[in-house]
């Protein structure tokens, strides 16, 4: 890595500009992620206890959790690389290990099965688990639920140490069947001394017997997702309710601001569509590259490499925030990228910072 490139890719700069992102713009997916191995071992957990014809469909969102109703799966974009998960875990405290997030997968995959076999509107399962009233209606609407737990209570698992079993009877459901299909765990020995939950492990065990080669009652249905990433369109920050005074001081490499004050946050819209007087900055930036690399560097006395790493930067970083401009004013945009690259590259040059502070 160049100089250049350590202060343009900083990890506090990184960090700065994940935070200051559109959730929906940070080009996050499941695939080559951890998420994507520990959907895999889920499967394959699946799999090995004879769940072989439901698939349910998984999804980045914003959390995790399993449509009401439907064998669907949300999983969290803030477990899509070390970075994002750093930031959550410094503003939202907490991260999860790689075994937690295997755990939460199995206990979604749960709700999955219970959803796609409609085991909540059976008999069994509702004197089992002890439903009363509407399965889903029930459900509470905040974590409240901890100051009725009871610690000493027999009825159920608690593999995390949070009593998230008792919450209602869905999660009641969902950590059992976390518990039970864990490879190579005692849960006959573990659960010995706890009868009710014992009994519960004991029902999860045959119902996946019963169902877990039959068709699902109700399939995975990919038009019924909630707040799939493609909808997310608040900042990082916003999100997770992020000071950035500490990575604005840091970042060394933060050009997001400039590229704000030189293009447009968002073209206007023609029958649903950026009007044909615009086109995007990136477009723009990459059209001026090989123009501009050589005579920056020349006028700022430094390596055109240094010239063709930030104007990279710029093209990631408008790719990132959507940033447009009108066609009519290419002439002075030009002149105020040259400006702003020279005056960049000359610090770099004179002083091996980017930004003079």
């Amino acid at each position: 890595m160049t100089r250049a490139s350590e202060r343009l890719y900083s990890p506090d700069t990184l960090k700065l500009e994940i935070l200051t992102t559109p959730i929906n713009r940070l080009g996050y997916t499941i695939e080559g992620t951890f998420l994507e191995e520990a959907i895999r071992v889920v499967r394959g957990d699946m799999k090995r206890v004879g769940i072989t014809k439901l698939q349910p469909l998984v999804y980045l969102s914003n959390g995790y959790g399993c449509i009401e109703g439907l064998p669907n799966i949300s999983v969290s974009f803030t477990d899509c690389n070390d970075l994002i998960g750093e930031l959550n875990e410094e503003f939202r405290h907490f991260r999860y290990t790689p075994d937690e997030l295997i755990d939460t997968l199995r206990h979604e995959a749960g709700h999955a099965f219970c959803y796609a076999y409609k085991l909540f509107r059976t008999p069994e399962f509702r004197r089992i688990f002890k439903v009363k009233g509407h399965f889903f209606r029930t459900y509470p609407a905040t974590n409240q639920y901890v100051r009725r737990v009871n610690p000493w209570s027999k009825e159920f698992v608690n593999p995390s140490g949070d009593y998230y079993a008792q919450k209602h009877p869905d999660d009641d459901f969902a950590e059992t069947f976390m518990v039970w299909i864990r490879p190579r765990h005692n849960w006959r020995r573990w659960y010995k001394a706890k009868p009710g939950a014992l009994k519960k492990l004991e029902y999860v065990g045959r119902v996946v017997k019963e169902f877990g080669r039959k068709p699902p009652l109700v399939e995975s249905n990919p038009e019924m997702i909630y707040e799939p990433i493609e909808e997310l369109g608040m900042t990082v920050a916003r999100f997770m309710k992020a000071r950035l005074t500490r990575y604005r001081k840091l970042a060394t490499g933060f050009v997001d601001d400039d590229l704000k004050s030189i293009f447009l946050k968002r073209p206007p819209l023609v029958n649903g569509r950026p009007a044909r007087t615009h086109h995007p900055a990136p477009a723009f930036l990459r059209a001026y590259r090989r123009l501009l690399t050589p005579r920056v560097a020349y006028y700022a006395d430094t390596e055109e490499e240094v010239v063709v790493e930030l104007i990279d930067k710029l093209m990631g970083r408008a790719r990132a925030l959507n940033l447009w401009m009108r066609h009519d004013e290419s002439e002075r945009k030009l002149i105020e990228v040259t400006s702003y690259l020279t005056q960049l590259c000359a610090n770099f040059a004179q002083h091996g910072e980017l930004f003079i502070k």
